[in-house]
């Protein structure tokens, strides 16, 4: 009997009779799970059901003792868990229901019988891959060799019915976690967080994260410098693959870390890891100007422009840390690399070189290179006051500015626009930095993915705006940005954050728990852990820690007052923003039912538009086809389009889905006062973006939506002059609406792939009079 596991035993007891709590019949009254391991290999698991709590507890923890004796386990962590909600299902529908959650999203146990006899909890099925399709399937989805295998091993002998109409059980569970040095911690019920410690994201915890983040990167530097580059978690296989670019971003945020924990180990692997950088991976090259530079090589001999920027970013952090000038030269050839990446006339930068030719390979390839050599270039000049790096960002920016990169809410244009406005704060580069997030926030605070850039994103932001609420010359441009809902968002998406984190009550459930302690992993990507996703939890989290230690003043409180009189670009303003159509009414059924044929049989025209994905089907077009005018319509190209005289430039030719019902509607629309034009069915999806706020038109226009499918988290929202948000859900009951499209406006989907929004839509020729707007949504 293992005198560690007694212990564990003995202190988990009295915490879970006081928590435990009876299922009502025909449930089993209690079903209690152990789950224990010693740290190297996936805990065993026992369970039983009983009416009786001491009595179940008696027998589950002398099967407790049995198992880890004949296994020869020295416990060190022990997790209980219980049942606290059933709901009967058969494989049929569960499968249907898988498709709902997101990859390892699925956070219920299941059970195999009505007695739970043979069941599962959550960490063991997303521990074992048992729910996982594979990374081309989005969606939770039954792996049945997984579940064999794993299913086989728990209970000998079992081999599971996976047919339709085998009964299957949904379990919510409850649980406590303790290990020798903590006492029972309470584990989050249901949700995101479910299964995770309760504690809060304050700065001892934030500290623990990245002492034991920053430890973890440590470890996986190995005595050459290089780093094991990354791992799967479920079968603790290596990834094999290697990105220079992230060994030198890493290096940078295990700086970060040890700035905030002074680890002997955490700096020697630094050095490690750069004297691997600096000798095997940096190339030094005579330009054709004669200069000489040093770029970064990455798999193929590729230069990448965001691989010398990091580099920056790693050699000037360990300058500043650690004092003394050894990287200055090597400093100033992976800046004069980028200079050579950069067209002196328009400031934009080339993305991909070949290497040794120096010939261009990608002019462009991912939008945060930009953001890195920009950030990259500030940090040099913050060290060595060299005006040429600054200039260089200022030209950038230039381009950045003209080509609107704030549409791609980057954190790293977040980090660099927050270090240029330190020494020029002029309003466009101010305001730039609120545009990069100010139409963010919701998508912050809902996406279910830990997304741990978001959080840099944000930190590089709140420190922005802390120096503009000082700046009485451009405190007005914080009316640009809803104040409260970016602190909401920013320690909302800390806290989230620690779902990411690889706490023993998660690592547990894998294979070799040893290998992931302390780091932090991507769910959706089957638990990945990779070097560069642990760097950017740690780089938010030390932005975070140091935001917390200085006292984490809200934003509000720290604005004497805003001028709202001066915003600058004057908004387009709307007394009414949406209505319903007066006297119009639609059966909604008829027209859904019509569309689902047309999905059927129909093939749609994928469209990407403001970063959102739909399908969509045209009603009316130019030409008669399904696909024009599913896209935006370009006046100058519209004349080779039009098969019916030039009044249909807009198109109002009907096409071959018109028809049926369908046809109906549309001949009762055209009847009204509206003219409709380039009517279309278009499927919202939104998985993994968000819609930013814009406009469609410079004077008033008006568009008509009639709803077919919808969530009550479809939402259409306008953003005022003052900063305030109006949202209107849109219900499919039949009306048509009338919502304004000159004003800054949006519409967001957070329910994603998984319940797509469909509506009719189309053009609106007409301004609507007054009379025709009912139930209007009024700015007071």
């Amino acid at each position: 009997m293992s005198n560690a596991l007694s212990q564990l035993l003995e202190n988990m007891r009295p915490a879970l009779a006081q928590r435990i709590a009876a299922l009502p019949s025909p449930w089993p009254r209690h079903t209690l799970f152990l789950s224990f391991s010693d740290g190297q290999r996936r805990a065993a698991v026992v369970h039983a059901s009983g009416a009786d709590f001491e009595v179940l507890w008696s027998e589950i923890s002398a099967a407790c003792q049995r198992l880890a004796a004949r296994r020869d386990m020295q416990v060190c962590w022990l997790r209980a868990d219980w049942v606290t909600q059933a709901q009967s299902l058969d494989w049929k529908t569960l499968r249907a229901s898988l498709k709902v959650f997101k990859r390892n999203y699925f956070r219920y146990g299941l059970a195999l019988d009505a007695n739970f006899h043979r069941a599962f909890l959550e960490g063991e099925l997303n521990g074992n891959a048992m729910l996982y399709g594979g990374s081309q399937v989005s969606h939770a989805l039954l792996n049945e060799k997984n579940f064999k295998l794993y299913a086989g091993r728990r209970f000998p002998g079992l081999v599971p019915d996976f047919a339709d109409d085998a009964p299957v059980y949904m379990l919510t569970t409850e649980g406590l976690f303790c290990d020798p040095d903590t006492a029972p911690l309470a584990l989050h019920a249901t949700g995101y967080d479910a299964g995770r410690r309760v504690v809060d994201c304050d700065s001892d915890t934030v500290r623990g994260l990245i002492e034991r983040g920053g430890s973890y990167l440590a470890s996986q530097v190995r005595e050459d410098g290089r780093f094991h580059y990354g791992w799967h978690p479920c079968f603790d296989r290596p990834i094999n693959a290697y990105n220079t670019l992230r060994h030198a971003s890493t290096l940078y945020s295990m700086l970060e870390a040890w700035e905030i924990t002074r680890e002997p180990a955490l700096a020697q692997a630094i050095e490690r890891g750069l004297g691997y950088l600096c000798s095997e991976l940096i190339q030094r090259v005579v330009l054709p100007t004669g200069e000489r530079a040093a770029f970064l090589l990455d798999v193929g001999n590729e230069i990448k422009l965001g691989g010398n920027a990091v580099c920056l970013l790693a050699l000037v952090k360990y300058s500043e840390l650690f004092g003394g000038e050894q990287y200055l030269p090597l400093l100033e050839e992976l800046a004069l690399g980028i200079c050579h990446m950069q067209d002196p006339n328009s400031g934009q930068f080339v993305h991909v070189l070949n290497y040794p030719a120096l010939d261009v390979k990608a002019a462009f390839r991912i939008i945060y290179y930009d953001g890195e050599a920009a950030f990259g270039l500030m940090r040099l000049y913050r060290l060595t006051g060299d005006g040429r790096w600054l200039a260089m960002v200022e030209k950038a920016f230039d381009s950045f500015i003209a080509r609107e990169h704030w549409k791609a809410h980057d954190h790293w244009l977040g980090y660099c626009v927050n270090e240029l406005t330190l020494y020029r704060p002029e309003e466009r580069y101010f305001r730039f930095g609120i545009r990069n997030i100010a139409d963010h926030l919701d998508f912050v605070q809902k996406r279910i993915t830990t997304f741990p850039t978001l959080l840099e994103l944000m930190m590089a932001a709140q420190r922005m705006l802390e120096r503009l609420a000082q700046s009485p010359e451009h405190r007005h441009l914080l009316g640009e940005i809803d104040l409260d809902k970016f602190d909401r968002a920013l320690h909302f998406r800390a806290a989230y954050l620690m779902n990411g984190h690889f706490w023993p009550e998660y690592a547990m459930y894998f294979r070799n728990p040893a290998r992931i302690l302390g780091s932090f992993f991507i769910r959706h990507q089957a638990f990945r852990v990779r070097i560069d996703d642990v760097e950017h939890y740690l780089s938010g989290y030390a932005a975070y820690f140091h935001h917390l230690k200085s006292g984490a003043v809200a934003m509000t409180k720290m604005i004497p007052a805003i001028d709202f009189a001066r915003q600058g670009d004057e908004l387009p303003f709307a007394e009414v923003l949406c209505a319903r159509l007066a006297d119009f009414r639609v059966d909604v059924s008829s027209l859904r039912e019509h569309f689902e044929r047309t999905r059927a049989t129909v093939a749609p025209m994928p469209y990407r538009d403001n970063r959102v994905d739909y399908l969509g089907w045209a009603v009316t077009s130019r030409d008669g086809s399904v696909d024009d005018g599913v896209r935006r319509i370009s006046s100058a190209k519209g004349a080779g389009k039009v098969v019916d005289g030039k009044g249909n430039r807009r198109g109002v030719t009907r096409t071959e889905i018109c028809t049926g019902y369908l046809a109906e509607v549309m001949d009762d629309l055209e009847a009204t006062a509206v003219a409709p034009y380039r009517a279309r069915f278009m499927q919202l999806e939104s998985e993994g973006e968000e819609m930013p706020f814009h406009t469609d038109a410079s004077r008033e226009a008006w568009r008509l939506h009639i709803p077919l499918v919808t969530n009550p988290d479809a939402l259409f929202q306008w953003r005022l002059p003052d900063g305030r948000i109006e949202s209107v859900h849109l219900p499919a009951d039949g009306s048509a609406w009338l919502v304004r499209v000159d004003v800054l406006h949006r519409a967001i989907n957070p329910a994603g792939g998984a319940q797509p929004r469909v509506h009719l839509l189309m053009g609106v020729g007409k301004i609507p009079s007054r009379e025709l707007l009912v139930d209007p949504l009024k700015v007071e």
